[in-house]
């Protein structure tokens, strides 16, 4: 067995006073009383004083009179004191703490100095629950979240705990099962903390996930790799095609990279035939610029010939005019000498002066005459220019003609060898492109590390077969708690007690078989009542741990109960006739509650089952309850006394 609840202490902020809440090790001890006086904290202040991550006691009254609680744990080889502040104000949590191993301890009067952390008592309480040292593992529902911890006392608290949220919640047994982080840690410890796997086993289970995540990420490479070859190979073989279709190359078809990559690296060129074509062709470029030039110089000359022979046109023309003005003025001789008196001999105008008119007819000839001397000089001299660019332009010409011969031989040339330049330049792009894949292809990133991939999957195929070996103990696990839990629903008068029950070990969820004659087992989601769902937590979690008091489980041997009768206690309670006795209005729903605290009373009575504490308003007056009861706060009669909170708290 491991240990059960001796004793919790609340001490007095900024006061000397204390308050010890005692409980019997074995059967059950209900605390019964009103609301909010602090039943319900109970559960809270055991769960804070195995070092939850957060501080669960409610702020308000106790919080503001209580300074630290406390725990006195007894196993079977020893008892251990925990004590632990409650948070400073404005504080989530203290994570300082104080403890004690021995035997015969008892609480010290006055406050020790708080010299450990929570993780020191955390694991101090692990071994003291026996449960230190197992390894725990992400759940295999997640795996991609790898947890390397040891499995502590925080996996094992919510299996001794049934808050009042949690008794009566159709989707959650225990307490955590709805976080996700909580929830995995909480169903990988959970084999081992039901006796199913030891640490060998859990130990087994962790390296089985490192290996299967390292075969996984092997598989991975190898299917990467695959692709990789057949890309590579794809591409290779499509330069091979082209290479043996410009006759590069010839053979039957490679079959792998390693392969294409020796045949690709021979690629050959006739690289002779190649300079001798490429010596063969002429300066295009260079041809192509003489004739242009010559081109030029014969247009040119042609241009100056054509002027001047306009300018002989025009000289021409000139004299000719000249010519017929020269004519037209030799009639100035026959005008008369002298002037007639009479008048003009034609008009017979009074004004007509012969002789005047006569000199200046002559002095015009005159001009005209010297005029025409001129063109002739300069005629001669344009005429003598245009002969000697005549005898010029010819050999011009003949340069011109023999440039244009040169440049219809070269093209003449390059068209003839076109086929091959253009086949040449594919040749180049081809090279180009076969040298850019065999310098990208690394035949190492390729290779499958199949010597790798068998000895894992060697590996994992023995511890497979380790831990499978544990599935017949998991199914008689299972059995063994249906069984158990079917017989409990069944006492408590289930609205399906004719069908089976069960929790699971693996999730711990509940399930119902409705229907008798099916096999199809119901989600406790799915069924409807409270009391429903509080009869099938109780029978779930009380055979679980009656699994645990027939099996060295290292699970704490003590259940915390809250508001087991809320299904069936109304808020508004009536005395009856029995003095002191709270009880639901309703007789049928007080026998069922009245037969739940039998169930409870009876299950403790086994060998070895876990001591119960229940946190409820009801009381019954019957001899056997009242032996259960342990306090009973009532008529100001309060978890924290009344003084407590009357008192100013005084700074310590």
């Amino acid at each position: 067995m491991t240990w059960r609840i001796k004793s919790l202490v609340l001490y007095q902020r900024g006061g000397a006073d204390r308050r010890k809440l005692s409980f019997n090790l074995h059967g059950v001890n209900v605390i019964t009383g009103n609301s909010q006086t602090g039943k319900s904290a109970v559960l809270d202040i055991l769960n804070y004083i195995l070092m939850s991550k957060s501080c669960p006691i409610p702020k308000g009254i106790i919080r503001q009179a209580v300074s630290h609680v406390g725990g006195h744990l007894v196993g079977p080889d020893g008892e251990l004191l925990i004590i632990r502040p409650l948070p400073a104000p404005g504080a989530k949590v203290s994570t300082q703490g104080w403890y004690q191993l021995g035997k015969d301890l008892v609480f010290p009067n006055e406050l020790p100095e708080m010299i450990s952390n929570r993780a020191q008592i955390r694991d101090i309480l692990s071994s003291f629950t026996g449960i230190a040292g197992a390894a725990v593992l992400s759940n295999s529902r997640e795996p991609w979240e790898e947890v390397l911890a040891e499995a502590n006392i925080r996996h094992a608290a919510p299996l001794i705990f049934q808050p009042q949220d949690v008794i009566a919640n159709r989707h959650v047994s225990v307490p955590g099962l709805d976080r996700d982080e909580h929830r995995r840690h909480m169903l990988d410890a959970l084999p081992f903390l039901l006796g199913i796997e030891d640490a060998e086993i859990l130990e087994a289970r962790v390296h089985l996930r490192k290996l299967k995540s390292n075969l996984a990420a092997l598989r991975m490479k190898r299917k990467e790799r695959g692709r990789l070859r057949a890309n590579t190979f794809a591409r290779g073989h499509k330069l091979w095609l082209e290479t043996q279709g410009i006759g590069l190359l010839g053979g039957e078809s490679p079959q792998s990279v390693p392969e294409l990559l020796g045949i690709l690296r021979d690629v050959q060129v006739d690289e002779n035939k190649r300079f001798d074509v490429a010596t063969a062709i002429p300066n295009i470029r260079q041809l192509e610029a003489n004739e242009l030039q010559s081109r030029n110089a014969v247009q040119e000359a042609r241009k100056h010939v054509r002027s001047l022979r306009d300018f002989e046109r025009n000289a021409g023309v000139h004299q000719d005019v000249i010519s017929r003005q020269l004519n037209k003025l030799s009639i100035s001789e026959l005008l008369p000498t002298q002037t007639n008196k009479g008048g003009c001999p034609i008009c017979e105008s009074e004004a007509f002066h012969p002789e005047r008119q006569r000199d200046q007819l002559m002095k015009t000839l005159s001009s005209l005459t010297g005029i025409r001397a001129v063109p002739l000089r300069v005629d001669a001299k344009a005429r003598k220019a245009r002969v000697r660019l005549e005898e010029e332009l010819v050999p011009l010409e003949e340069q011109h003609e023999a440039a244009r011969s040169r440049l219809r031989e070269a093209i003449t040339t390059i068209s003839k060898n076109a086929e091959y330049f253009t086949a040449d330049r594919e040749i180049d792009r081809l090279l180009g492109r076969i040298s850019e894949y065999i310098r990208t292809v690394d035949i190492g990133e390729m290779d499958d590390d199949e010597e790798n991939l068998a000895s894992l999957e060697d590996e994992i195929n023995v511890l497979e077969r380790k831990i499978n070996s544990i599935a017949m103990r998991r199914k008689k696990t299972q059995e063994s708690i249906n069984r158990t839990m079917t017989g409990l629903a069944r006492w408590m008068e289930v609205e399906f007690k004719k069908g089976n029950a069960s929790i699971s070990v693996e999730d711990l969820s509940i399930k119902v078989q409705i229907d008798p004659d099916s096999d199809e087992m119901t989600s406790l989601a799915e069924i409807g009542s409270g009391a429903n769902w509080v009869c099938y937590h109780l029978a779930g979690i009380l055979a679980i741990h009656d699994h645990l008091s027939r099996n060295a489980c290292p699970v704490p041997r003590t259940l915390l109960i809250d508001q087991p009768s809320q299904a069936w206690f109304p808020e508004e309670l009536r005395t009856t006739n029995r003095e002191g006795e709270l009880v639901p209005e309703d007789e049928e729903d007080t026998n069922r509650v009245r037969d739940i605290y039998r169930l409870l009373d009876e299950m403790t009575t086994k060998e070895g089952f876990s001591q119960i504490i229940v946190m409820d308003h009801a009381k019954f007056g019957d001899d056997w309850f009242e032996k259960m009861v342990r306090y009973e706060w009532r008529h100001g009669q309060k978890l924290v006394p009344e003084h407590w909170i009357s008192e100013p708290a005084k700074t310590p």
